[in-house]
């Protein structure tokens, strides 16, 4: 059931080409303005959008209502380390990188958001971007900034990271060194290596993130009974869409490999059913391309006592 709420006064996501939108779907319909707008303020505070998705439909502004925006979702540079063979980006520089983040900062000292969440490229690869962001949080230990991150990364850009990230997803495109590899160019020990530090050294809450491509779906039952055996915070199985691009999921070759995979990663998650039901929240996210296709429906859900606690998600 959708909520009627004026969407901007909870939430900001900021692109790195500048334009402002009340959420990460960015319909155009609910473009606010630009970061360099003179009267971007303005905008935010009184601009009504017409707008909808599946969880809340955007309502006019009424009379003498403010904004108690929560959380801001920030694009910085797609400069990225990653050669990821799904990726689209082009991993340019952002334009205007310094006076782009000054107004960044400007928005964020007016409305002092709890939580943050940054997305490149990879931020944490981005000198400026990330001695920014270490600023930011030292000027405002009060607020909670989250990253989605493939967490590739060298030792001094890890002590940098754990000071200012509360919370972070970590993508991950392949589960052995080989796919990995071949997926991301980039090195699987120095991520899982960096993963485990952090559980056993940091407060951070970590999400591992499985992208599901055909080159590395037979890995996801091993990536999910990892996830589950750490101190994962969510949990994420979802499909980057390739598998429409690229296959005809109809043909029995298809049907019988999702077959297989159906078993595996149905015998984890009944494997470990106490465990996961005794989360109590929302822990797993399977997208839905996935979950059709290994016949996690709501039935079988409800079944196994996993309501609101496995989502499926588009």
């Amino acid at each position: 059931m959708q909520e009627n709420r004026v969407c901007q006064f909870y939430k900001l996501s900021i692109r790195k080409d500048g334009k402002i939108f009340p959420c990460c779907l960015a319909k155009k319909s609910s473009l606010i303005g630009n970061l360099f707008d003179f009267d971007i303020k303005e905008k935010i505070e009184t601009k009504n959008i017409t707008c909808a998705c599946t969880l809340f439909k955007n309502r006019e502004i009424q009379e003498g209502e403010k904004p108690n925006i929560q959380k801001f979702h920030i694009e910085f540079s797609n400069e990225c380390q990653a050669h990821c063979i799904c990726c689209q980006q082009q991993k340019e520089k952002m334009e205007n990188e310094e006076k782009h983040l000054e107004h960044v900062l400007d928005l964020i000292q007016t409305y002092k958001p709890k939580n943050i969440t940054v997305i490149g490229g990879e931020v944490l690869i981005q000198p400026y971007s990330l001695s920014w962001l270490e600023k930011v949080k030292e000027n405002n230990p009060e607020i909670s900034f989250d990253i989605v991150t493939n967490l590739c990364i060298g030792k001094k850009a890890l002590e940098k990271t754990i000071k200012i990230f509360d919370s972070m997803t970590v993508s991950i495109l392949g589960f052995n060194p080989f796919t990995y590899n071949k997926i991301m160019g980039l090195n699987y020990e120095t991520t899982m290596g960096n993963i485990d530090y952090i559980l056993k050294n940091t407060n951070i809450k970590l999400s591992p993130k499985f992208l599901l491509m055909p080159s590395n779906m037979y890995e996801s039952g091993e990536f999910l009974k990892w996830a589950l055996s750490i101190n994962s915070e969510k949990i994420y199985l979802h499909n980057i869409r390739e598998f429409k691009k690229c296959c005809n999921l109809e043909e029995d070759f298809w049907i019988r490999t999702f077959a297989q995979i159906e078993k595996e990663i149905k015998a984890v998650l009944e494997n470990n059913k106490d465990y996961i039901i005794s989360k109590n929240k929302h822990f797993i996210s399977i997208h839905d391309i996935f979950a059709n296709r290994i016949n996690i429906d709501s039935k079988y859900i409800k079944d196994n006592g996993f309501n609101g606690i496995i989502n499926v998600t588009s």
